[in-house]
C-alpha cells in the first residue's frame, strides 16, 4: 500500500483489521498497518485504529497508551473503554479491566457493560454467575451487530469448555458461525476436549493456511495416527522459521504449542513462560500448564496454581491435572 495523500479511508482500514482478525490473515493486518504508517491523521478515529493494529500485533503496552490518549480527550469513548478492558483482561489485570467496564454508564451501552463484566467474572471465580448473565443476553444476540454477538458467543464457548457444559456448548455452536477463525478455534477446542478427533479433522482439514487452526488439526491427526500429521508439523516448522527470521514475538502461544506437539518439551516450556508474561487467557494458562507438567517443573506448576488461587480461575479438569502432575485427557492442547 502506498499513499500519495498521507490520508487513509478509515472504513477500509477498519475492514482490513476486522478481516485480519476473523480470517487470521496477516496480509490484511500488514496492509492496514501500512495505511496507518502513511497517515499523519491524529483524530480519535485514527488513534483507535492504530490501537487496534497494535493490539493485533500483541504490542499491548503501546496500544494501552494510545487508548489512554483517547480517553483523556473523551472519557466516555465506548470503543476505547471496551478495548482497554479487553487488553487488561488478556494480561490478567482483572480489577483494572472491571474498572473500565464499569465506566460504560450510558443506558444504551448496558449490553456491553454486562458482557464486559461477565467475561471478567468467567476468569475470577464467578463462572456460574457469568453463565447466567450470558444466558440472559443470548436472547438479545440476534438483534446485535455481528461483532458483538460473536464476542458473546466466544465467551460462552470458553465457559462451556472449562465447565464441560455440553448443553451450553450445543446452544452456542448451533448459532455460532463456522467460517471465521475465532469461531473455528472455539469449536475445535470443544471437540478436542470431548475426544472427537475425527470431527476436528473434518472441520479443519481445509484450513491449513491458518496457523492456529493448523495446530489444532495436527493435534487431532496425532491422536488419529494420521500420517499427514508429520507433513503438517513440517509445514508449521517452516512458518515458525519465517517468524524467527522476522524476529516476531506475536506468536509465542503458537510456538509453544508447536514445540509440545513436536515433543520439544524444554523449548515449549521456555516459550510458554515467555508468553505467560504477556497473555493469561484460557489458552495461555492451558499451554503453560501442559508444558510445565510435561517438563515436571514444580516451580512453574506452583506459579500456575497460585494464579488460580489468587484469581479464582475455574477449570476443574486443568486443576486436577496440575494436582496430579499428569495431563487429563479432557484438556485440549
Amino acid at each position: 500500500f502506498v499513499s500519495t495523500t498521507n490520508e487513509i479511508d478509515p472504513e477500509q482500514t477498519r475492514q482490513l483489521l476486522e478481516h485480519a482478525y476473523l480470517q487470521g490473515d496477516p496480509r490484511a493486518l500488514g496492509q492496514a498497518q501500512a495505511q496507518l504508517d502513511q497517515s499523519k491523521d491524529q483524530s480519535l478515529e485514527t488513534l483507535m485504529l492504530r490501537a487496534r493494529a497494535l493490539q493485533s500485533n500483541h504490542k499491548f503496552e503501546d496500544a494501552k497508551l494510545l487508548l489512554q490518549q483517547i480517553l483523556d480527550k473523551n472519557p466516555a469513548d465506548a470503543d476505547a473503554l471496551l478495548t482497554l478492558s479487553s487488553l487488561l483482561l488478556v494480561q490478567g489485570q482483572f480489577d483494572a479491566a472491571r474498572n473500565y467496564c464499569d465506566k460504560l454508564t450510558d443506558a444504551s451501552l448496558r449490553v456491553y457493560q454486562l458482557t464486559c463484566n461477565a467475561q471478567i467474572q468467567t476468569m475470577t471465580g464467578e463462572l456460574d454467575e457469568a453463565k447466567q448473565t450470558l444466558s440472559g443476553l443470548m436472547s438479545l444476540a440476534p438483534g446485535l451487530d455481528a461483532s458483538t454477538a460473536r464476542w458473546l458467543y466466544l465467551i460462552q464457548a470458553d465457559a462451556a469448555l472449562r465447565s464441560n457444559d455440553t448443553v451450553l456448548a450445543e446452544q452456542v455452536f448451533t448459532v455460532m458461525d463456522t467460517q471465521t477463525v475465532p469461531a473455528l478455534m472455539a469449536r475445535a477446542d470443544w471437540l478436542l476436549s470431548q475426544n472427537e478427533y475425527q470431527q476436528v479433522h473434518d472441520l479443519l482439514k481445509d484450513h491449513t493456511d491458518k496457523d492456529a487452526l493448523l495446530l489444532r488439526l495436527i493435534t487431532a491427526q496425532l491422536k488419529l495416527n494420521d500420517p499427514k500429521a508429520k507433513q503438517n508439523l513440517n509445514l508449521m516448522q517452516e512458518r515458525l522459521e519465517v517468524w524467527r527470521i522476522r524476529k516476531e514475538k506475536a506468536h509465542l502461544r503458537e510456538q509453544a504449542t508447536y514445540a509440545l506437539l513436536a515433543n520439544k518439551t524444554d523449548s515449549a516450556l521456555k516459550l510458554a513462560q515467555e508468553n505467560w508474561q504477556q497473555q493469561r487467557e484460557t489458552a495461555d494458562i492451558t499451554i503453560y500448564a501442559t508444558a510445565a507438567i510435561k517438563a515436571n517443573s514444580e516451580a512453574d506448576i506452583e506459579i500456575i496454581q497460585q494464579f488460580i488461587k489468587d484469581s479464582g480461575f475455574e477449570y476443574p479438569a486443568l486443576a486436577l491435572s496440575l494436582d496430579k502432575r499428569s495431563l487429563s485427557k479432557e484438556i485440549p492442547l
